[in-house]
């Protein structure tokens, strides 16, 4: 089986080398079992050790990582754990959403980092050239989009410049 690359990012405190804040950019691997129990267990483990976790789920198939009934029904989600906090920060995004500036805590008593998703994700998709590789003219892979969601869809691709191969 060919190994898969995860997205993590980490911050660290490199005079004591101890992990401050973990950002994850759930894959498709993530969402699945069995490497969604194992990505729930590593969650855990980031807890107890009063890691910060940012988590970044922008894919719309697979299950849930998180589980309470208070998260909305959305499609993305980006959550914050911070570390020794009792409660957990949500940013629920809807197709439509511009993504959300999102802070970055760090060890005090340094001020939180600023992570701009959306500049962060139009940096990648520029610098990966997508444009050149996804049609988007093709029907979204499953899940289905609502009818509003599409004619949202619709409409940017009838303003855009993208080249559809």
């Amino acid at each position: 089986m060919p190994q898969v690359r995860l997205a993590t990012v980490e911050i660290r405190d490199v005079a004591q080398n101890i992990l401050v804040t973990s950002i994850e950019i759930l894959s498709p691997v993530n969402k699945r079992e069995p490497n969604l129990s194992q990505y729930r267990q590593k969650r855990e483990r980031l807890r107890a050790a009063h890691v910060h976790l940012l988590e970044i789920d922008l894919l719309r198939r697979g299950a849930r990582v998180w589980m309470h009934p208070r998260i909305p029904e959305v499609a993305y989600l980006v959550l914050l754990t911070r570390a020794q906090a009792s409660a957990v920060e949500v940013w629920p995004i809807k197709l439509q959403d511009k993504l959300p500036t999102l802070p970055v805590p760090l060890r005090s008593p340094d001020p939180e980092a600023i992570l701009d998703l959306s500049a962060a994700m139009r940096a990648i998709y520029d610098e990966a050239f997508y444009h050149l590789s996804i049609d988007y003219t093709q029907d979204p892979s499953p899940p289905p989009f609502s009818k509003e969601e599409m004619a949202w869809l619709r409409a940017q691709l009838d303003n855009s410049t993208f080249t559809v191969l």
